[in-house]
């Protein structure tokens, strides 16, 4: 039956196999060589198109270095397939498939160094932690903790107070707070290439940035309630009897 089964399949049969390894021990090695088993030998997609496949990769890497993580394989083989219609100058049939399929796209995304993976890392600015940054750092805080007697403060505790200046000039400190929110949900995984990890997006969609000045004076935004406000507030909003 094992007989039958490799000559309908055209496997090696034990003859066959007994034959070339005489071939390999005693004979020709050039022709044991040239026999070309191991496999279907034949020309690859990219072996017709290498310019192609230089621009597939160019552009996987710009895509994998940008904080947005939302390029995927399928990005990969719509670009591949738009390009081989350029580089033919033919026309798409709309109901023919991808040229190169998804998966085959994600096996060259693996072929070409990219790893699929989680989208936690952040980029670590080693620039913060320079001798001569760390020093201005230090410079900059202790001008500031010097001057304490010239700025509008507010005592510690649960109820702060304003203190006023005790030396002249009096100074009144500025501060600038901006923040962006993303309006769109954050991808567990990304495609990355190489060894650096791009910036972190929180997500996809449109931003959302809010930007502020608060002046520190007792004329600006710090106040307390009174009882009555209090509760008046408490009505509108019962989370703040919630514990923190």
């Amino acid at each position: 039956i094992t007989k039958v089964f490799f000559l309908l399949t055209g496997a090696l049969k034990a003859q066959t196999a007994h034959r070339w390894a005489d071939v390999f021990l005693k004979g020709d090695v050039e022709e044991f060589q040239g026999e070309n088993r191991g496999g279907k030998h034949m020309a690859e997609f990219y072996d017709y198109f290498p310019d192609l496949e230089d621009a597939a990769r160019e552009f996987t890497i710009r895509r994998c270095s940008e904080k947005a993580a939302d390029f995927t394989a399928i990005d990969l083989a719509n670009f591949i397939d738009k390009e081989y219609y350029l580089t033919t100058n033919t026309s798409k049939d709309s109901r023919s498939p991808l040229i190169r399929s998804i998966p085959s796209c994600r096996l060259d995304l693996i072929r070409w160094g990219a790893r699929f993976k989680d989208n936690s890392q952040r980029p670590y600015f080693e620039g913060h932690e320079r001798d001569d940054v760390k020093a201005h750092r230090q410079e900059f805080i202790t001008y500031f903790l010097d001057r304490k007697d010239f700025y509008y403060t507010i005592t510690d505790g649960e109820k702060p107070t304003w203190k006023l200046p005790t030396q002249s000039p009096p100074c009144i400190l500025l501060f600038h707070d901006e923040s962006t929110f993303k309006s769109g949900e954050v991808s567990a995984k990304r495609w990355f290439f190489g060894d650096e990890a791009p910036f972190h997006s929180k997500g996809r969609g449109r931003s959302n940035m809010g930007s502020d000045f608060i002046v520190q004076h007792e004329s600006g935004p710090f106040f307390t309630l009174s009882p009555q406000e209090y509760q008046k507030a408490v009505v509108k909003y019962p989370q703040l009897e919630e514990d923190t």
